[in-house]
């Protein structure tokens, strides 16, 4: 007669059991399934930082280039139109950048190209930005103008590489693809997300020849009314021997922004 334990349970099926148990867990790295987020499930989780519905802030940007410094002063606002969403650039300081303004709206549907506008005071011109024109420099900076439009997470294929720390910090360190090459400067990124709060530490930038040669690092993590901020970025090209830094104050969420200001008809008013 088979021996039972206390419970009554023969002591062989239990011994089946937990075999059985140990070897199905054995077998899950096989299935595809390791209890490891995927690099799309952090991309999900970087889009949902922001809740509001809209903001404004403030920007100061300094470039440094071969001994040379420009200082931009700029006014930023954003609104949610559902999945999609408008921001508008307008720069204050210094008087030969002022009033210009850059609009951009961006789509969460993929095979709908991004609207982006730029309105020049000088000639009372408003000019789209469009294919190889949003590969150009951002007012001058190692910033191009296609970094200034919203990614949407589905514009790129992701791939989780590792986990590891970034000055002290634990994160992920996601590959992204864009889907659309034609459009970008970028055969690559890598991304330092930080995993507590799921924003972006550090991105690497690769070009079309497959070669680093740009890189971010973001700083300054706020929380402000309850939305983790990042309110400083350091963007270096070495090979051109510049960096920008890109400064943000002033930032306020849910402020009721209306709509009149995201249209491309009123860029000249």
């Amino acid at each position: 007669m088979a021996k039972s334990n206390k419970n009554g349970t023969p002591v062989k099926d239990k011994m089946k059991r937990i075999i059985i148990g140990i070897g199905f867990l054995a077998l899950l790295p096989c299935l595809g399934w390791t209890g490891e987020l995927t690099g799309r499930d952090i991309a999900v989780k970087m889009d949902a930082v922001d809740t509001s519905q809209d903001y404004k802030r403030t920007a100061i940007m300094v470039i440094n280039r071969k001994g040379q410094k420009l200082v931009r002063k700029m006014v930023t606002y954003n609104k949610k139109y559902g999945p999609d969403e408008r921001s508008l650039i307008k720069f204050i300081e210094p008087p030969d950048v002022r009033g210009i303004m850059y609009l951009t709206w961006s789509y969460e549907d993929i095979e709908r190209d991004d609207d982006m506008w730029v309105f020049l005071p000088a000639e009372s011109l408003v000019r789209r930005i469009s294919g190889g024109g949003k590969k150009g420099s951002f007012m001058r900076s190692d910033f191009a103008n296609e970094d200034i439009e919203k990614r949407e997470v589905d514009d790129d294929e992701h791939r989780l590489l590792r986990s590891e720390e970034f000055s002290g910090v634990d994160c992920y360190v996601v590959e992204r693809i864009s889907k659309k090459q034609r459009d970008t400067n970028y055969s690559k990124r890598i991304v330092w997300v930080r995993k507590d709060i799921w924003l972006p530490m550090k991105i690497e930038y690769y070009n079309k020849r497959g070669k680093h040669f740009k890189t971010a690092i973001y700083g300054g993590f706020k929380e402000i009314k309850g939305i983790w901020t990042i309110t400083k970025i350091m963007v270096e090209t070495p090979g051109k021997g510049s960096k920008t830094l890109m400064q943000y104050d002033n930032v306020d969420y849910n402020i009721g922004l209306s709509d009149s200001l995201f249209e491309q008809s009123n860029l000249k008013r």
